[in-house]
């Protein structure tokens, strides 16, 4: 197994390494720069020489292959860049955001896999009855509406009629409880379950067919013919046995619940990974895109290799040579 992930782990550069070419050559061939803007400024006189010195110092005035080389070297050593509309380093910026979003995608997955799979078995223990009709048709409905549509009606009910939660934000401002634990899980509700409700209505599927396909094998009535518990044998012989392609999906969310946060971070203004990727998209903020880009992918490639040694744990006929 540790052979297995290093080379796994090795195998990530060259992905790593396509995946920033193509970013790269893409991000540059979109119109305009973030020094652009010194045109519209009444104040900047000779704003054409202003721009020029600026992409000179910025190193946008050379071939793109040596921009890119530039860039590689300077991320071998741990410089991600400075970031042309903040004028901070990337590193900085990311090391301000990236908590926040981690924070947000975990909360989702642990709501993820605390409703979706006992939701699943319980579907697939009353199968065709009335609690399995009534919530496949629901988990249906909530996998066909997006995210953010979720986040809207959050919003609505919570925060505006209800006035429950706050809407925005991390914390409360100008408060005295301001960022303390409760006032911080007061704002995270929300946002995490805008993000998590299409995905349990996934896994509830998800589990409820992996579960009739094993719950009609000869272990599973070898098992309940020797007296045990259904619940016993529901979650200690079942689950496992189903959890299979469960495991597999949830490496695949690692990396989408990450990614698919950048719309609701911008909804509910939640200072993370996707506001400030929206913003350098906007203000062609280049370190920016490239730094939360590498960072998006790594996140995706590693949610793969964490799946693969999940599935290893859980099933002991995989074996990787």
């Amino acid at each position: 197994m540790a052979t297995y992930i290093i080379r796994r782990l090795l195998g990530l550069i060259p992905t790593l390494f396509v995946i920033t070419v193509i970013v790269f050559i893409l991000m540059h061939l979109m119109p305009g720069n973030a020094f652009l803007a010194l045109t519209q400024n009444p104040h900047i006189k000779d704003a054409a020489e202003v721009i020029k010195r600026k992409e000179a110092e910025a190193g946008l005035n050379l071939p793109l292959w040596q921009q890119y080389v530039n860039w590689v070297v300077n991320l071998l050593h741990g410089n991600l860049g400075t970031s042309y509309q903040y004028d901070e380093p990337v590193a900085r910026l990311i090391g301000f955001s990236l908590p926040n979003t981690l924070t947000l995608a975990i909360t989702a997955e642990i709501i993820v896999l605390l409703a979706g799979i006992p939701m699943g078995l319980l579907q697939a223990s009353r199968v065709n009855k009335a609690f399995d009709v009534s919530t496949s048709f629901f988990a249906v409905l909530l996998y066909s509406i997006p995210s953010f549509v979720f986040a809207l009606f959050l919003i609505y009910i919570f925060s505006f009629t209800l006035n429950w939660l706050p809407s925005f934000g991390t914390v409360t401002p100008a408060v005295p409880w301001s960022g303390d634990l409760g006032d911080r899980i007061s704002h995270l509700i929300l946002p995490a379950l805008a993000l998590a409700l299409p995905s349990i209505a996934f896994y509830s599927r998800l589990t409820r067919g992996n579960t009739l396909q094993v719950i009609v094998q000869d272990f599973v009535r070898t098992a309940r013919s020797k007296g045990l518990r259904d619940s016993r044998v529901l979650f200690r012989h079942v689950l496992r046995n189903a959890i299979i392609p469960i495991i597999t999906q949830f490496g695949f969310d690692i990396g989408g619940l990450f990614s698919g946060a950048v719309l609701i971070e911008e909804i509910f203004t939640w200072p993370g990974m996707g506001e400030l990727t929206v913003s350098a998209n906007l203000n062609r903020d280049y370190p920016v895109i490239l730094a939360t880009t590498l960072i998006f992918a790594v996140t995706v490639l590693i949610g793969n290799l964490v799946a693969d040694i999940l599935l290893a744990i859980a099933d002991p006929r995989i074996r990787y040579n």
